[in-house]
């Protein structure tokens, strides 16, 4: 059996998944403030009458990093860089950096040494930091100084955490690796005290199986390797119900995705199957990092978004003041708005349209407050994949082959998951002229989407042939070739290996793991116009995805 939660911004939602089939599924309201007691609510709740032991995983989607850099309640973070000569960042990190002497070069050669009387000196002034993040610019070259420099802070500062950037990513672009190393610091230590606090949870409960955590590419990690890597649980709601999409359907058209909550509307791009990968990785509080993340949008228009009168005007969102009066809350809701109009079941009608009188314009009835509600949310839902399908079209191409093969991406279908999907996807896809889709489990999806997710993780090798060695960043490895026999070929079985050892190392043990080539590079160093050697370039990963397809079951829409 597999157990997946989902932590979102009204519900906490979890799944029992034993053959493809939901088993049992449960959903109780988040705990604001204290997300592990809504958590331990829910387990609780859906294991009624099953056997703990079992269950064989548990995979969890949690806001907790997410809502510690959303609110700044982040860790101060000692931020080493070495940047090298001729590169000002000054102003563009999110936290202070600290610049010291030593870096390589582009081909991982090194130029001038770090020295630890600057670093010692820097750790004087910081003090009292109990994170800290090393980055150099060509670190993922040669992570040597970045490791140097990671063991002079442990000696001198003795914080409780360090991240050295080129272990976070494998890739090129500095800036990126700068703030995911920054912002991996900064909440190591409240994802630390959450991930040992659901472990006591779960085996209070007897359940033996490891703990997995969503992360934003749809992957999953073991809790032991996601504690080292916690700036990969970001964004893991709109993540999980992707994945749950992904399980409950079997897409081949180009398609747009609505994860219709009670606060807000995630929205998603398919393409063969697949969601797309924001470019370069996620942005956190506007800085850009080196995360990988599907690409998504949020609109603030969910099941509990506040309806007010201001003026003559009707507003809708973005924010939530309770769930809907139909069901007890405070204030009028989109939710209200779709009970009046039919198209959803729960919820007391009377007190809905109550809820719509309140918003009503002169002479409306509660019906048409109710319509007037559900199309300017609609506006506001189809405006952003408007916005969305705009920036896509004007994305640069890269390749040669993108220009002449490429084509504009066309959506033949909306196909929405989530508590209002019943009654927003049909008008958003008939504004939008596209037949639409709301899935059996859809109340459960993102619950379904983190049990059944793949584990995942990645590396990244590059060898350079006429220097005789390669790299692998994210483990710290730099190792000798043969000059004149090391291939692309040897190249990729390296990376296979590497790979391997990185999953164990992690703790994905799965029986047969899926990997995936997401990039490769190779180009011939010239010198005396004579060819010496190649730099190549591999980046593999464990691939995302689920593990079987799922079936709703007796119990998907509970």
């Amino acid at each position: 059996m597999l157990l997946g939660i989902d932590v979102g911004g009204t519900f906490t939602d979890a799944v029992v998944i034993k053959d493809g089939q939901v088993w049992a599924s449960a959903k109780t309201p988040t705990t604001h403030g204290q997300l592990l007691r809504g958590i331990i609510m829910v387990i609780d709740k859906v294991l009624a009458g099953i056997n703990q032991a079992d269950v064989r995983r548990v995979a969890l989607s949690t806001t907790i990093v997410t809502n510690a850099l959303i609110e700044g309640e982040i860790d101060k973070v000692a931020l080493l860089l070495l940047p090298g000569p001729g590169l000002n960042l000054e102003g563009l990190t999110p936290g202070e950096p600290h610049f010291l002497s030593g870096y390589t070069d582009h081909r991982g050669r090194e130029k001038a040494l770090p020295v630890k009387d600057e670093v010692s000196t820097v750790c004087r002034k910081i003090g009292g930091s109990k994170a800290a993040a090393v980055v150099g610019k060509f670190a993922v070259r040669n992570p040597a100084q970045e490791r140097q420099v990671a063991d002079w802070v442990q000696e001198c500062l003795r914080p409780d955490h360090i991240t050295v950037g080129a272990e976070l990513s494998g890739s090129l672009n500095y800036l990126r690796r700068i703030n995911s190393a920054y912002y991996n610091a900064a909440v190591w230590r409240i994802f630390t005290d959450f991930a040992a606090a659901i472990e006591n949870a779960v085996a209070e409960r007897g359940i033996t199986a490891p703990v997995h955590i969503l992360k934003a590419d749809g992957g999953t990690l073991p809790l032991g390797a996601a504690q080292e890597r916690p700036v990969e649980a970001i964004f893991t709601g709109p993540a999980a119900s992707v994945l749950g999409i992904m399980a409950l359907t079997n897409l081949t058209e180009p398609v747009i995705s609505l994860d219709i909550g009670g606060t807000s509307t995630d929205i998603a791009l398919w393409q063969n199957g697949v969601p797309l990968l924001a470019t370069g990785g996620a942005v956190v509080n506007g800085y850009p990092t080196a995360v990988r993340s599907f690409w998504l949008s949020s609109v603030g228009i969910g099941g509990d978004s506040y309806v007010r009168r201001q003026g003559d005007k009707l507003l809708v969102g973005p924010m939530r003041r309770g769930p809907a009066m139909a069901c007890g809350g405070p204030e009028p809701t989109v939710t209200d708005a779709l009970r009046v109009a039919g198209m959803i079941e729960y919820g007391d009608q009377e007190l809905a349209r109550k809820a719509m009188l309140l918003v009503a314009a002169e002479g409306q009835t509660p019906d048409e407050a109710a319509g007037e509600t559900l199309r300017a949310a609609t506006h506001t839902v189809c405006k952003a994949v408007a916005d969305m399908l705009s920036e896509q079209a004007a994305r640069p191409v890269y390749k040669v082959e993108d220009i002449v093969h490429g084509t504009v991406f066309k959506p033949e279908l909306v196909i929405g998951v989530g508590g209002a999907a019943k009654g927003l996807v049909p008008m958003v896809a008939q504004e939008l002229s596209l037949p639409w889709q709301v899935p059996d489990g859809h109340m459960v999806a993102n619950a379904i989407g983190a049990a059944s997710s793949r584990p995942t993780t990645e590396i990244t090798l590059r060898a350079d042939s006429a220097e005789g060695y390669y790299t692998v960043p994210e483990l710290g490895i730099k190792r000798p070739v043969d000059k004149q026999r090391f291939s692309l070929a040897d190249a990729w079985a390296a990376a296979e290996t590497h790979l391997a050892e990185r999953a164990v190392a992690g703790g994905i043990n799965e029986t047969a793991p899926v990997s995936e080539r997401i990039y490769e590079e190779e180009f011939n160093v010239i010198r005396g116009f004579t060819t010496i050697g190649k730099i190549m370039t591999c980046k593999l990963q464990l691939k995302p995805g689920v593990l079987v397809p799922v079936q709703a079951g007796r119990f998907g829409d509970e």
